[in-house]
């Protein structure tokens, strides 16, 4: 992804945030999904919005609700493929080339990894290369997450570095962490976040994340404790630009002090380290967004902060 660096702030920023309205806990009835999603589009903070995320067993009613001609840029989620035997990501790509309609993009197709791994990725980009005509378009890769890691994260994420090599040249491969659940054993510990920032790191793979990322900072929402986005992004950020050692990811990502965030036109950092505005922009091609059920949360949370005036 490439944003503006102009200003730190804005190279943090911009098109951050991915709309998964329609996703728990928030759970938006489609055609009210749209509704805010134009809105926010039409608002202020529009350059802090990203794509609208939609499971490909929803594109039909998509279709059916959207305002025909308005422009909507959309992350598919292939859902099939996590819900039934055998390989359905070709039947989901379907469904997205028979929902192609005038204004809409696909920019991203996001999936959890299967059970049965070998291979699986590569016929994964071979399928959406086969059904894609796009010039760019990025393929995130969940490793499941269930009070552990379902596979080591280094084979993990080795995997995927050797498929984004090997992809199309308009077809980009990267992670997706997924940082909260409504179930338990969901959310990611501190140290589990970490070393997936890490081996992304190590294997020059790009990342994004989803869920459990309503608020800035870590810290108790709610009745329960949620990992912060800037927490998580200043974090990877900082270490994609080697202003970080590694040694010290756990420190940033438990912080809980806002105060110990800086976020200005000149610099992005946390306690002792600051990164200037043209390597914010580079690390933000590794740690590129994350999706939110809802917008206007985290968008007010940073109005507070004083970070979006």
């Amino acid at each position: 992804m490439t944003v503006s660096t102009d200003s730190a702030k804005r190279a943090l920023f911009e098109r951050l945030i991915d709309d998964a309205g329609l996703f728990p806990p928030a759970g938006l009835p489609m055609r009210r999904a749209l509704r805010a999603h134009a809105r926010h589009r039409e608002s202020a903070y529009a350059w802090v919005g990203g794509t609208f995320v939609v499971p490909a067993s929803r594109l039909s009613e998509l279709e059916a609700a959207r305002e025909p001609n308005v422009p909507l840029t959309l992350s598919v989620i292939l859902d099939a493929a996590q819900v039934a035997k055998g390989d359905t990501v070709g039947a989901d790509l379907d469904r997205v080339v028979r929902a192609a309609a005038d204004g809409i993009t696909v920019a991203a197709f996001e999936m959890r990894a299967p059970a049965a791994t070998a291979g699986s990725l590569e016929r994964v980009v071979t399928a959406v290369a086969a059904h894609t005509t796009a010039a760019e378009v990025a393929l995130w890769y969940e490793i499941p997450y269930a009070g552990g890691w379902s596979r080591p994260l280094d084979e993990a994420l080795a995997e995927i570095a050797t498929a984004r090599q090997t992809a199309p040249a308009n077809i980009s491969v990267g992670a997706k962490l997924r940082c909260g659940g409504l179930a338990a054993g969901t959310t990611p510990s501190i140290e589990d976040v970490a070393a997936f920032l890490v081996a992304a790191h190590a294997h020059d793979v790009p990342w994004k994340a989803t869920a459990g990322l309503h608020h800035p900072v870590r810290g108790m929402h709610d009745g329960a404790l949620m990992h912060g986005f800037l927490n998580l992004f200043i974090a990877g950020i900082a270490l994609q630009a080697g202003a970080l050692e590694p040694g010290r990811l756990t420190a940033i990502l438990s912080e809980e002090d806002s105060r110990e965030f800086v976020v200005d036109p000149a610099h992005i950092g946390w306690a002792d380290v600051r990164v200037d505005a043209g390597a914010v922009g580079a690390a933000r091609e590794r740690c590129v967004a994350f999706g939110s059920c809802s917008f206007a949360e985290p968008v007010d949370d940073l109005r507070e902060l004083g970070l979006l005036l």
